[in-house]
């Protein structure tokens, strides 16, 4: 059995359409048991796919 801990690792990156060049801009890992209180800020920027655009357009 491992004494490893659970972490969940989440990696922001912006892909260049023309290149396809992937450019690393946050990485932020949240291990089992330590508090996640740190706020979300642009590095996490809003999602861009069509519904939610919609829905943020949406009066």
């Amino acid at each position: 059995m491992s004494n490893r801990k659970s972490a969940l690792t989440i990696r922001v990156y912006r892909i260049n359409p023309a290149t396809g060049h992937r450019t690393h801009l946050h990485r932020e890992t949240v291990r089992l048991g330590e508090p996640y209180t740190r706020p979300i800020t642009n590095d996490w920027p809003a999602c861009a796919c069509p519904r939610c655009l919609a829905a943020r357009a949406a009066p």
